[in-house]
């Protein structure tokens, strides 16, 4: 389930914006369009911040109370879908913080949101020379945060920079990118098949790189990042690790896509090739949907609206019941809005 981008969460909300009146007055189509976006709106993820920026919660939620019931029912399950992708992302979040937490407290170093975290092994003691009579003395705690395994053959640990949010997505993108790497130069068996024997690059120094063109693409300066610094690197992070979408990781570790490239990209482009092909559906779908009907009306003066008594109209009729009954006639009044039907 890919997440839908901006533009088309704006399209399908305008999509049922445009149509709950009339499917709230009776009319079939417009109902069908509507269940048809909601359904779509169902199979895609969202995030919270996708939801703040385009005001879709409270925009969906108005839906949940319309007159129609397929519709009510059909908005609040995709109000329900969101919901369960907003607490999943925040509880993968709470995860990484809690964990980094507990971490940092008991080897007294920064915590980290990145998951998978795992103690590093402790510190040997540093003998003294024979005859010196100093016997031994612990060795200083190292300042480094702890490293992270990202697998059974690969720890995660790339140069940190001195930063603790920098050195946070350093360590995510080093996880990411080492999804299905054996250390060894090539993948683990589980990505096998799409890596190839090529000799790829380490996730660890190519996490460091990436984060850097990524700091000086939209870092912001400063001790402080930007949001589209953490919201970028968010997007990295989950492209990188997808598991249906390991091509894009070999093209990266191969250096196919080198870093100023990579941050460069959006978020469609990263997709895999999976992702592209619902994409283009979806994109077909909205604009199949924002023309259904528009050639078949027609402007008449043959109806009066009963709300502003004007005589301007556009009509168009359906057979919404059996063949031998008479057609539909939908009547939409081009001065108020106003929409009616008879038979």
């Amino acid at each position: 389930m890919g997440t839908i981008s901006e533009a088309d969460l704006n399209t399908c909300l305008k999509t049922l914006e445009s149509c709950g009146k009339g499917a709230a007055d009776g009319d079939r189509a417009e109902e069908s369009r509507m269940l048809d976006v909601l359904k779509q709106l169902q199979k895609r993820a969202v995030t919270a911040d996708l939801l703040k920026r385009t005001n879709a919660g409270k925009r969906l939620n108005k839906f949940c109370k319309h007159s129609c019931e397929s519709v009510s029912q059909a908005a609040k399950a995709a109000v329900e879908a969101w919901k369960q992708c907003v607490k999943q992302e925040q509880q993968q979040a709470d995860s990484g913080d809690l964990e980094a937490s507990e971490v940092a407290a008991q080897r007294g170093a920064p915590a980290s949101t990145s998951q998978m975290v795992s103690r590093a092994p402790p510190a040997k003691p540093s003998v003294a020379p024979s005859g010196s009579g100093a016997g031994f003395r612990p060795a200083q705690p190292s300042p480094q945060p702890p490293q992270r395994q990202a697998s059974s053959s690969f720890t995660v640990d790339p140069p940190r920079c001195g930063n603790d949010t920098r050195d946070k997505v350093r360590i995510m993108l080093a996880e990411a990118l080492a999804v299905g790497f054996n250390g060894g130069g090539g993948p683990s068996d589980g990505d096998a098949g799409a890596f190839g024997t090529s000799s790829l690059q380490s996730p660890n120094l190519l996490a460091a790189s990436i984060e850097e063109a990524l700091y000086e693409l939209l870092g912001g300066g400063g001790s402080s990042v930007s949001g589209e610094y953490k919201a970028k690197a968010r997007s990295l992070c989950f492209n990188l690790k997808d598991a249906k979408n390991p091509d894009l990781r070999e093209r990266v570790l191969s250096g196919s896509i080198p870093p100023e490239t990579l941050v460069r990209m959006s978020a469609e482009e990263m997709a895999s090739d999976e992702q592209k092909r619902k994409n283009r559906e979806l994109k077909d779908f909205l604009a199949k949907e924002a023309t259904r009907g528009v050639n078949n009306t027609a402007t008449t003066d043959m109806f009066q609206c009963g709300r502003c008594k004007q005589r301007k109209c556009t009509y168009y009729q359906m057979q919404t019941r059996s063949a031998d009954e008479p057609m539909t006639t939908f009547v939409t009044c081009i001065n108020c809005g106003q929409r009616w039907k008879f038979c």
